[in-house]
C-alpha cells in the first residue's frame, strides 16, 4: 500500500506504515475527515477528566456523609465540600476554619494520576501522535485546564474551607504535566528521546533506580502491614469507639485514603530517620509519645517504645541495597561503569522518597497532631547511604556475574525497546502531506498502485507484493546506540 506526500516537487508516492498518521481510509478513496474530529475528542477528553474527579469527590462524600450517623443527606452542602475535596485530590493546601490543611490523603491523588496519564495516552493513540514535539500540546493543555479549574475552585471556596488560588493554580497544573507526561512519553518517543541523549551508564542506572523505588515500595508497605497486624486489636477497639456503624465505615474509609502516606512513614521507620506526629516521635532506636487523634489508622502508631526488635527493620533497607548491587553485578562492562550504576540508582530512589516526604508531610490542623512531618532530607540521605553502601560494596568486591536471569537482567541493559520507537523518519516525511488536494491525490494512488504492483522495484525483480512479503517476515534488527 502506498500513500501520497505533498512536497515540493509535487506529489510522490510512498509506503504506508502502521505509524503513518494519515488514515488508510484515505488511501482507500475516501475523504478524510478526521482532523476535526480528533479535534473535538481532545476537547472532550481534556474537558471529561475534571469532571470525572468532580463526580468521582461528590460520590464519596455522598456516601461518607449518608452513612453517619446522625446526619441527613443534604445536596447542597456536599456540592460544597465537592470543590475543596476536589482541590485535595491535586495536594492543594487548604485552610478549614483558619486551621491549615496539609497534609492530604495520596490515594486520591495516585487515582487522578492515573486517569489522567490514561486520558493523555488515550488522546495521544487516538490522534495518532508519535514525535517528541507533539507531546508539548497535550501536556501543556491538561496542566492548564487543571490549574484554571483549581484556581477557580480556591476562589468560590466559601467559609470553613478557603485556599490561596496560587498555590491550587501550581498543585493542580503541576500534577496534571506530571501525569500528562507519563501517559505520552512512551506513545511519542520521550523515553526514546532521553535514552538516546542519556549515557549508557546513566541510562541503566535510571532502570535499575526504577526497580529498586519499587522495591522500597514494598519495604514500606511491608512494615505498615506488619503493624496493622500487631495493633488489630487496638484498631477494632478505635472503630468500636466511633458510636455507630456508619461512623466507623467512615473512619475507615478516611484511613484507606492514606495508606499510601503510611506506607511511605513505613520506608522512613525501617531506613532510621523516622517520622513525627506533633509531639510524637517514632524512629527505631527512639520513640517519643504524644496525643494522638481517635482514628484505626493511627491505632498502629505504638504507644510506648523502642523495644529491642525494632532495630531489626534497619536491615530491611541493607537487603535493597544488596538486590541493587546483584543488578549492577550483571553490568558488562569495566569496574567504573558499574559503580557508576550504582550511584545513579542510588540517587534516583533518594530523589523519589525526597519529594514524596516533601509532599506527604504537613500540618493536619491546630489539633493534637499539628505538624506532621516525614523528615525529608534525612530520609533521602538515609535512604542513599544504606543503598549504595552495600550495594558499591557487593560491586566492588563481587566482580561481575553473568546474567543467567532474564527477569533481572532486563534492568542491567542500557538497550531499548524498539516497539516504543516513534519512527521518526516517516513522521516527517508525513508532516509535508496538504489535506486540501486529496481528491486530487486520491484519484491518482489507484493507477499508481497499480503501476508499483506490475512492475519491479528499480534494479531489483521483485514485485511491491513480493517485498511486501518480505518485509513482513523480517524482524527490526537492534539499533546501535554507538
Amino acid at each position: 500500500m502506498f500513500r501520497a506526500v505533498r512536497s515540493s516537487g509535487g506529489a510522490t508516492f510512498g509506503r504506508v506504515s502502521a505509524l503513518d498518521p494519515i488514515p488508510h481510509a484515505v488511501a482507500a478513496g475516501h475523504s478524510d475527515r478526521r482532523p476535526g474530529l480528533r479535534r473535538w475528542l481532545f476537547i472532550a477528553v481534556v474537558g471529561a477528566v475534571p469532571l470525572i474527579g468532580f463526580f468521582a469527590v461528590a460520590a464519596l462524600i455522598a456516601l461518607v456523609v449518608g452513612i453517619a450517623s446522625g446526619a441527613g443527606l443534604n445536596p447542597m452542602p456536599v456540592l460544597v465540600a465537592v470543590m475543596p475535596g476536589w482541590l485535595v485530590l491535586y495536594q492543594s493546601p487548604l485552610k478549614i476554619s483558619g486551621a491549615p490543611l496539609s497534609v492530604l490523603p495520596m490515594l486520591p491523588t495516585i487515582g487522578v494520576v492515573l486517569l489522567v496519564a490514561a486520558a493523555s495516552a488515550f488522546v495521544a493513540r487516538r490522534c495518532r501522535l508519535r514525535r517528541p514535539d507533539q507531546a508539548w500540546p497535550v501536556i501543556a493543555t491538561m496542566a492548564l485546564v487543571h490549574a484554571f479549574v483549581g484556581s477557580l475552585f480556591a476562589l468560590l471556596l466559601t467559609d470553613p474551607f478557603s485556599a490561596v488560588p496560587v498555590e491550587a493554580f501550581l498543585s493542580c497544573g503541576l500534577t496534571a504535566a506530571i501525569a500528562a507526561t507519563a501517559g505520552v512519553a512512551n506513545r511519542c518517543g520521550l523515553f526514546y528521546l532521553l535514552w538516546e541523549r542519556t549515557d549508557a551508564y546513566v541510562w541503566t542506572g535510571l532502570r535499575i533506580g526504577l526497580l529498586t523505588i519499587a522495591t522500597v515500595v514494598a519495604v514500606g508497605a511491608g512494615v505498615l502491614l506488619v503493624a496493622i497486624v500487631l495493633s488489630a486489636p487496638e484498631m477494632v477497639t478505635s472503630m468500636s469507639r466511633m458510636g455507630g456503624a456508619g461512623d466507623a465505615i467512615g473512619a475507615t474509609v478516611f484511613s484507606l485514603l492514606y495508606l499510601p502516606n503510611a506506607v511511605l512513614a513505613g520506608w522512613s521507620f525501617a531506613a532510621g530517620s523516622g517520622f513525627s506526629l506533633g509531639s510524637q516521635v517514632v524512629q527505631p532506636l527512639q520513640h517519643t509519645p504524644g496525643p494522638l487523634p481517635d482514628l484505626p489508622l493511627l491505632a498502629v502508631v505504638p504507644d510506648d517504645g523502642p523495644s529491642v526488635w525494632w532495630s531489626a527493620v534497619l536491615l530491611l533497607p541493607m537487603l535493597v541495597g544488596m538486590l541493587m548491587g546483584l543488578l549492577a553485578r550483571r553490568v558488562p562492562g569495566p569496574l567504573v561503569r558499574r559503580l557508576v550504576v550504582v550511584l545513579v540508582a542510588a540517587g534516583v530512589a533518594a530523589l523519589a522518597v525526597l519529594v514524596l516526604a516533601a509532599v506527604a508531610g504537613g500540618w493536619l490542623g491546630n489539633g493534637p497532631v499539628g505538624a506532621v512531618s516525614f523528615h525529608p532530607v534525612g530520609l533521602a540521605l538515609a535512604t542513599s547511604c544504606w543503598l549504595a553502601i552495600p550495594a558499591l560494596a557487593m560491586t566492588w568486591l563481587g566482580g561481575v556475574e553473568e546474567a543467567d536471569d532474564p527477569a533481572l537482567s532486563a534492568f542491567a541493559t542500557d538497550e531499548f525497546d524498539e516497539d516504543i520507537d516513534p519512527g521518526p523518519a516517516e513522521d516527517d516525511q508525513a508532516e509535508d502531506f496538504d489535506y486540501t488536494d486529496l481528491d486530487e491525490l486520491i484519484a491518482e494512488i489507484p493507477a499508481a498502485r497499480a503501476e508499483s504492483d506490475a512492475e519491479p522495484a528499480p534494479g531489483t525483480d521483485v514485485t511491491a507484493e513480493e517485498f511486501d512479503a518480505e518485509l513482513d517476515e523480517e524482524e527490526p534488527a537492534p539499533r546501535d546506540r554507538r
